[in-house]
């Protein structure tokens, strides 16, 4: 379900280790399926059993590992939870297995997550792993209702599935599968729900509730890695038929009384988190910084792929695979906070916004920002010809799109650079800037932007969405086609 490259400069200092068609994209993940060993029967452990040691601490004092046994749950032989204390970080080794989770887990600070082997492989990001020999992490529940509270309930512990990771924390080498099947209401302007989150406020904006998520201190987290994971993958082969699938009575969306109206209000059947990795805005003023997001395949979300919102800094995306989201699959979302050296590189976007289809998604976009790089991007995304009324301009429209929207500040200075691309739609054909259409979008093409003078003066598939603020966007287009 992956085409990558690799071997671009890093702009940005992250102080971690290296440790149009719905039936293409349907066709993709099938022949994936298709060609995967069916999983076999893996051992089952409950919550409690692998969870307690980690929040507990429980684990040996110098790295010499503890042994920690797993019973599985219905009877049979227990797993072997492994703990050893490596540098300052308590790691534990998980076992092959399904480790139920049903809450949204806080990870202590100085953890180390390692799962039994590595899910993804790196000469074919479609081709699902052998499950047998793979810890995966599975939701218990999920999302399948609209109107159900989720940004603004009062317990995020037990509202939203998946991990919040503390500062100095690292996951490696797992597995995990949510079972949302719908964006509930009240997180269309998106407030969360990843599988792997940072701490931070619980509702997109921090003055609009106490809540945190995770039961955090909504302090952000810094120097933390999520490295080797899959997501949203297991159940693939079984709900490709539904991805982009039409649903009666759903694409109500004229007025924006989403209440009155069915707008997407009824489940699409694909089990999936909201989003695969999403960092939240905080309510320290010093941000979530030095992120490394490294080898993550997702093969649907909800809502976005990977999304960094408020003062991010010192953050680095590289070599990640994202298709078939209900948004958009690579954002910056800082609206006034200002993010700076955040890097996007080496990596691939497939099929933006298909879980909510013909209505919003791109593969790359920004809604404020002081700093971003985007290198090496390749983006596969169909022309629609009929996106939903009111909406032609948010989904299929580029590669890239700048917001001003949901808050979105370009402070003076502000500087995006477009540092070779590759843009095709599903069935690999590359769009040009003959064929497009310049400044902005028009039904059937995608935009392109000539950038100015000073700033590499070269057509890039862009466009500032508005036009209300100074967006300075560099293009250096030797790599791009």
């Amino acid at each position: 379900f992956l085409h990558t490259n690799k071997q671009v400069e890093q702009r940005c200092s992250v102080a971690m280790p290296r440790l149009g068609h719905i039936i293409a994209a349907t066709m993709m993940l099938g022949l994936a399926a298709a060609e995967a060993a069916p999983p076999p029967t893996l051992a089952t452990y409950s919550y409690s059993s692998w969870s307690s040691p980690i929040v507990s601490g429980h684990c040996s004092d110098d790295s010499t590992p503890i042994h920690i046994p797993l019973p599985a749950v219905g009877g049979g032989p227990p797993g072997v939870l492994e703990c050893a204390t490596v540098s300052t970080a308590r790691t534990y080794r998980f076992p092959p297995g399904v480790f139920q989770i049903g809450v949204q887990m806080l990870v202590p600070e100085n953890v180390s997550m390692i799962g039994a082997a590595a899910p993804n492989d790196a000469h074919d990001r479609t081709a699902s792993p052998r499950w047998g020999d793979q810890t995966v992490f599975l939701a218990t529940r999920g999302q399948v209702e609209y109107q159900k509270p989720y940004c603004t309930a009062t317990d995020m512990v037990n509202t939203r599935v998946g991990f919040v990771l503390s500062s100095f924390t690292s996951v490696h080498n797992l597995s995990f599968q949510g079972v949302d099947t719908i964006r509930p209401d009240d997180n269309g302007a998106l407030c969360g729900g990843g599988a792997f989150e940072t701490k931070g406020c619980a509702a997109n904006d921090c003055s609009k509730s106490p809540v945190n998520n995770g039961g955090s201190d909504g302090q952000g987290s810094h120097h933390v890695l999520i490295e080797g994971v899959r997501i949203n993958d297991l159940y693939s082969p079984e709900d490709a038929g539904k991805v982009g699938a039409a649903i009666p009575g759903n694409y109500n969306c004229s007025t924006n009384h989403w209440a009155a109206e069915c707008c997407f209000c009824k489940p699409n059947g694909v089990r999936a988190s909201q989003v695969a990795v999403w960092v939240p805005a905080t309510r320290n003023p010093e941000g979530t910084h030095h992120i490394t997001i490294r080898d993550v395949v997702s093969a649907a979300t909800q809502a976005d792929g990977i999304n960094l919102h408020g003062y991010v800094h010192e953050v680095l995306v590289e070599d990640v695979y994202l298709q078939n989201s209900g948004d958009d699959l690579l954002a910056l979302w800082g609206a006034d906070g200002n993010p700076e050296n955040v890097t996007f590189r080496d990596s691939t976007v497939v099929n933006p916004g298909i879980l909510r289809p013909r209505w919003y998604g791109n593969c790359g976009a920004t809604y404020g920002l002081r700093s971003v790089v985007f290198s090496n991007i390749t983006c596969r995304a169909p022309t629609l010809t009929n996106p939903i009324d009111g909406n032609a301009s948010h989904i299929d429209t580029s590669m890239f799109s700048f917001y001003t929207s949901f808050g979105g500040v370009y402070p003076p200075g502000n500087r995006v650079d477009l540092d070779g691309w590759t843009f095709t739609d599903l069935a690999g054909k590359p769009y040009t800037a003959a064929e497009g259409s310049m400044g902005g979008p028009l039904p059937g093409k995608m935009a392109w932007t000539r950038a100015d003078k000073g700033k590499g003066d070269a057509v890039a598939p862009y466009y500032v969405v508005g036009g209300k603020q100074q967006v300075n966007v560099y293009v250096n287009d030797d790599n791009g086609h």
